[in-house]
C-alpha cells in the first residue's frame, strides 16, 4: 500500500472534513490571472498527503472540535507548506517533486517565486478569519522560523563537520515547526488549556523531527518511485543529513576525504553519488538514524497519553507509527 493510501485509510473518520478543506484550498489558491492560475493549478495537482490538515483536525477533536475555525487555519497552513515547497524547489534547482515537474521547471524561476509570494499573501486573509491574535502571532512566528531553517540549510551546505545537535536544530526549524504549529494552532482555537496546548505543541515537534529523519534516511534507502525524487538528492544539493553525519563519525578508513570531494562539486557525477549512497547503506548510519527517529516517535506517543483515550488519539498515534514505518 502506498504512503498516500495508508494515510487515506488512517484519516477515514475525518475524510468529509478533509474534502471540505481541499475544496476551500483550491478556491483560495487560484487566481484570476491566467498565468498565475495555471502555475497554481500545476502546483496543486501534485498529490499530497494532507498530513498537516489532518493533524489540525485530529488535534481539535482531542479538545473541542470547532470546524468553522479549523477550516481557515488548516487551509492557511497547507498553503504555507505549498509556498515553502515552491520556493525550496527554486533554491534547490529541482526539476521534479513527487514524480512531476516542479513549478520552476515548467514555468521558470520568476513565475515560481511570484506564485510562492502569492500563496504567502493569501494566507493572511485566511488567518484573519480565525479572529484570534494568538494565531496571528503563531503564524508569523512559523513563517519566520521556516525561513530561518532554510537559511540554516544554505549556510550548512557542503559542511562535513556538522554535529547531530546542529542537524536536529535545522530540521526543527525547517520541518518540525510547521507540524507543531498545526497542532498548537488547533489546540488554541479549540479552547485548549495551557497544558493541552503545550502537549500538542511538543507532540508536533517530536513527530516532525521523527518524520524528517526518516525522510532523510529514505534519500539513501528509497527509490525515485517511493520518495518522488532521485535517491541521493540531498548529496547532489550538498546537504549533509543524519545518515551521513553518523557514517562520517564512524569512518576509520579515509573515506571522509572522498566524500568531501564529492560534496564540494557543483555537479557531482552520478556514479560518485551512488558510491557514497552505497557506502552509507553498508554502515551503521541508517540504523542509528532510525533509532533516533524512533526515540522522538516514542516521545510523541508519550505526550498523547496525557489525553483521554479516544479514536482520534489512536489515529494521532498511528500517524507517528506511519512516520517511522514508511517505505525504507
Amino acid at each position: 500500500m502506498s504512503d498516500t493510501a495508508t494515510l487515506s485509510r488512517l484519516f477515514s473518520t475525518i475524510d468529509q472534513d478533509l474534502e471540505v478543506v481541499d475544496h476551500a484550498f483550491q478556491e483560495r489558491a487560484t487566481s484570476g490571472l491566467e498565468l498565475l492560475n495555471s502555475a497554481a493549478t500545476h502546483a496543486l495537482s501534485s498529490p499530497g498527503k494532507r498530513l498537516r490538515t489532518a493533524l489540525a483536525l485530529l488535534s481539535g477533536k482531542l479538545i473541542n472540535y470547532r470546524f468553522e475555525k479549523l477550516l481557515p487555519l488548516s487551509v492557511a497552513f497547507e498553503m504555507l507548506h505549498l509556498a515553502t515547497l515552491v520556493h525550496d524547489d527554486i533554491i534547490d534547482n529541482a526539476d521534479t517533486r513527487r514524480g512531476r515537474p516542479t513549478v520552476n521547471a515548467r514555468y521558470g524561476d520568476h513565475v515560481a517565486i511570484l506564485l510562492g509570494d502569492y500563496l504567502f499573501a493569501k494566507t493572511a486573509g485566511l488567518i484573519a478569519e480565525v479572529e484570534d491574535f494568538r494565531i496571528d502571532r503563531l503564524f508569523s512566528e512559523t513563517v519566520a522560523t521556516v525561513c530561518e531553517g532554510t537559511i540554516f540549510e544554505l549556510l550548512s551546505a557542503h559542511r562535513m563537520d556538522l554535529s547531530v545537535d546542529h542537524y536536529l536544530e535545522r530540521i526543527n526549524y525547517k520541518t518540525a515547526c510547521l507540524m507543531s504549529a498545526c497542532c498548537k494552532g488547533s489546540a488554541i482555537v479549540s479552547g485548549g488549556t495551557d497544558a493541552q496546548i503545550a502537549l500538542l505543541t511538543e507532540y508536533g515537534v517530536n513527530l516532525g523531527i521523527a518524520f524528517q529523519i526518516v525522510d532523510d534516511v529514505l534519500d539513501y534507502t528509497g527509490s525515485q518511485l517511493t520518495v518522488g525524487k532521485p535517491t541521493g538528492n540531498d548529496l547532489r544539493q550538498g546537504l549533509v543529513t543524519l545518515p551521513l553525519i553518523y557514517a562520517l563519525r564512524n569512518e576509520q578508513n579515509g573515506r571522509i576525504e572522498r566524500v568531501q570531494r564529492v560534496m564540494s562539486q557543483q555537479q557531482p557525477d552520478d556514479e560518485d553519488i551512488h558510491e557514497v549512497v552505497r557506502w552509507v547503506n553498508a554502515g551503521s548510519g541508517i540504523t542509528e538514524s532510525l533509532a533516533l527517529a524512533r526515540h522522538y516517535a516514542a516521545r510523541a506517543i508519550a505526550l498523547l497519553s496525557e489525553f483521554p483515550a479516544s479514536p482520534e488519539r489512536d489515529v494521532l498515534k498511528d500517524v507517528v507509527d506511519f512516520a517511522i514505518e514508511r517505505s525504507h
